[in-house]
């Protein structure tokens, strides 16, 4: 044992129940001697709690209490990773973390052994007659969506089919410590089911107070939000994956080859083409900041910056397959007109020889086949089912939010159509969504269990984006919609061409993610990237909407097959990987120069807790003198302002008189009600804590569902001024200074935005 190792003694008393162990499985449990991880995180928080750690000092506990073991064994879905229990606590239900079991410890230390009055979420609430959960075994398994074990969110015990009456909590899921994440954080969507469970029903705005990369995005999205909807959909966003073009000659351009139908380089000087370019894939760090005009997206325009600001940073994107990410190391900055979208990578790398192409091509093909949902910011629900609502989401390659135009693979024709016209309904018609709202909808909560590491029977879940649906096809229009649509909800249609509702003006559709195919592109950056004209040259070709889906199509399979995180095993097979955050989905280590989530070594989570208590301090006292109408004694000198007010009331910015719609959507996907989204179509960016992930359904049918009063939502659409700030970090990075009980809170927000990496930043 090294120098800096001290051994803390425990102090008298246990309720450790050695009768409690695992019982035998296949695969068999191994008991953990030493039981290190707990030994050395329970010794550490307890030194820490008593005020009598010193820095530099290691401590660790000299045994578990009494009637505790630590056992493992490999996961059932995933062999590879070892799931560790502690079994011994007298209610015979086990804990699956050092977080988790330390609120124990703790009272059993300090009450001589007693568990009465403990705080843990095994203690509380007391058995009633009703069975503990389940010790684990493996006569279940988890089905759905590919996701890591880490990031899934607690099951509700299959016992419980009953709604449970309990008193009410004071404190908010954002604060409520009966359930913790793997950081020792209120894990708030534990917490949110737990309470739908004892209350019947729900309807909370998702709170992370003691979330330090919450806190910050608070004060950065309103801007970024604001910037997103202010531009046209052909702009990459932060987070999108491109193909681009490292460099280009001064005299050369990519151009559409009429003889061979392929893009190439043309030369200007020489008046000829030269060859294909050299497209690598990746994935954009830093879109531009100068105002981008049409002529950007194909042609060198005069800029005021240099291009390392006027353009945008790219990093190529390595495979998730590999742990080596050297690729991420060789980023550079390229004009607009260097990248194409990587949803038409077909058209432009699929004429090169497969041979020639770049490698990041591929890792980027193995992508395309991800998700994950950004910017969940409500929770509502009656038991035993809820929803999630989300600003936005990355499917693939695209980002998309809501206010935003989608494109939407079409249903097939009828079974009796005959396998041409079957296949032309995929290749030439695309189907468009006004997306209005985007939800994780779960059921069956009542029949799963309350551990979500204990491989019982899994909730459902399923991601449903809701909104206005046009076509093209006329055959394929709502029975009560007029004839054609004069104006369109957004101008990204107008010059399409007619388009048909394909419900009718009381009801919206929704639909599963699977058939969203990616963000629709206005006219006239389609008619620049596939140009095309008439045979006599005299007049443009109008460009199809369907451009690109037989390459996600293509794309897709090849993730599907070829991304090893997607399990294919058994009832959890899935064609989708689903990622907590953007940085999880496409396995990046690193963005725009700072290493991400996990992979930060030098995140200090004590300093993080430390800042969080103190701004969740001020912000009571702040809203308590204000609900007091006192003003607060040098509040100016202190920096107590908008930022800690905001991070717990979330008044919108630029909120106008009289509008006070607000969010709502039906349970289980009966009903929306669309009258009542008006003020929340933002833009998303990325998910922060951690999800409810359990068999995920994605090929669901669309459904029409009756929204009420839909006419508030074309006014939400890209315009409105009201919207709820936006929850969702891309990733977990940053240590922040370290601070002391006198903290300045204007410093504490500085350091936490210098400190986190945001999908969508404009600074």
């Amino acid at each position: 044992m090294s120098a800096g190792t001290v051994i803390v003694p425990l102090w008298p008393g246990s309720d450790g129940d050695a009768t409690h162990r695992p019982t035998p499985t296949v695969p068999p449990y191994s008991k953990v001697d030493p039981p290190t991880l707990y030994l050395e995180k329970i010794g550490m928080m307890w030194m820490e709690k008593r005020r009598e750690a010193l820095p530099g000092v290691k401590y660790v506990l000299e045994r578990l209490p009494t009637g505790y073991e630590l056992y493992e064994r490999p996961r059932l879905s995933d062999a590879k990773t070892i799931d560790k229990f502690l079994f011994g606590h007298p209610y015979h239900k086990y804990f699956n973390s050092p977080n988790r079991f330390f609120p124990h410890f703790l009272h059993l230390m300090e009450n001589r052994g007693s568990n009465t009055g403990c705080p843990c979420a095994l203690c509380l609430p007391k058995p009633t007659g009703r069975r503990a959960a389940p010790i684990p075994n493996a006569s279940s398994k988890p089905s759905g969506v590919t996701m890591p074990h880490a990031n899934r969110v607690s099951r509700v015990r299959n016992d419980s089919l009953a709604i449970h009456k309990a008193r009410p909590k004071t404190l908010g899921a954002g604060l409520d410590t009966t359930r913790v994440d793997e950081e020792g954080n209120p894990d708030v969507y534990r917490n949110l089911i737990d309470r739908l469970r004892c209350g019947g029903s729900i309807d909370e705005e998702i709170t992370e107070p003691m979330s330090l990369d919450w806190r910050a995005e608070q004060e950065l999205i309103p801007s970024t939000l604001q910037t997103l909807q202010e531009q046209p959909q052909w702009i990459p966003r932060t987070g999108d994956l491109v193909i681009f073009v490292r460099n280009l000659g001064d005299r050369e351009e990519i151009c559409y080859d009429d003889k061979t139908s392929t893009f190439k380089l043309y030369d200007h000087a020489a008046k000829l083409f030269t060859g294909f370019p050299k497209w690598e894939a990746g994935v954009v760090g830093q879109p531009p900041a100068e105002r981008m005009t049409i002529e950007d997206l194909v042609m060198p325009t005069p800029k005021e910056t240099a291009v390392n600001y006027s353009g945008l940073r790219i990093e190529p994107i390595s495979s998730p397959n590999e742990t080596d990410k050297f690729w991420e190391k060789r980023y550079t900055y390229v004009p607009l007109h260097h990248t194409r979208p990587m949803v038409f990578w077909k058209d432009y790398v699929g004429p090169i020889p497969e041979g020639e192409w770049h490698p990041t091509v591929k890792n980027a093909l193995r992508l395309m086949s991800v998700f994950s949902l950004m910017g969940k910011y409500r929770f509502k629900g009656t038991w035993p089912s809820a929803s999630i609502f989300c600003h936005g989401m990355f499917i693939g390659s695209e980002m998309f939010a809501v206010g935003d135009a989608v494109r939407v693979l079409p249903k097939v024709f009828p079974s009796s159509s005959s396998d041409v016209d079957r296949r032309e309904s995929q290749d030439q018609q695309t189907d468009v969504l006004i997306v209005q709202s985007i939800q994780l909808k779960l059921s069956n909560l009542d029949l799963a269990s309350d551990n979500d590491y204990d491989q019982g029977r899994p909730y459902t879940s399923t991601v449903y984006i809701t909104g206005t649906g046009y076509t093209q096809d006329k055959r394929r229009s709502g029975p009560t919609s007029s004839d054609q649509l004069s104006a369109p909800l957004t101008p990204i249609l107008e010059k399409y061409g007619t388009w048909y509702p394909l419900h009718g003006p009381d009801k919206a559709m929704q639909v599963p993610l699977s058939r969203i195919l990616g963000r629709a592109y206005e006219y006239e950056a389609m008619v620049l990237w596939f140009p095309s004209l008439t045979p006599d040259k005299s007049a443009i070709i109008p460009p199809s909407m369907a451009k690109g889906v037989a390459s996600i199509l293509e794309a897709r399979a090849y993730a599907s097959e070829n991304d090893h995180r997607i399990d294919h095993s058994g009832a959890s097979s899935s064609e989708w990987f689903w990622g907590d955050t953007r940085a999880e989905a496409l396995d990046i280590h690193s963005l725009n120069g700072m290493d991400v989530s996990k992979y930060d070594n030098e995140r200090d989570l004590n300093d993080d807790k430390k800042m969080c208590r103190i701004l969740e301090e001020m912000d009571s006292e702040a809203l308590r003198l204000a609900a007091n109408q006192v003003p607060m004694k040098g509040a100016q000198e202190q920096g107590v302002g908008s930022m800690n007010s905001r991070a717990v009331v979330h008044k919108p910015r630029d909120a106008e008189p009289g509008n006070t719609a607000e969010r709502t959507g039906g349970e289980g996907g009966e009903e929306e009600k669309s009258g009542s989204e008006s003020s929340s179509s933002d833009e998303g960016i990325i998910s922060s804590g951690r999800l409810p992930k359990h068999n995920c359904t994605q090929n669901t049918p669309d459904l029409t569902v009756k929204v009420e009063n839909l006419s508030p939502l074309k006014q939400s659409v890209k315009s409105s001024p009201t919207k709820p700030p936006l929850k969702s970090p891309m990733t977990k990075p940053g240590r922040h200074a370290r601070t002391s009980v006198l903290v300045d809170p204007e410093e504490a927000k500085q350091v936490a935005k210098k400190k986190r990496i945001l999908i969508v930043i404009d600074d």
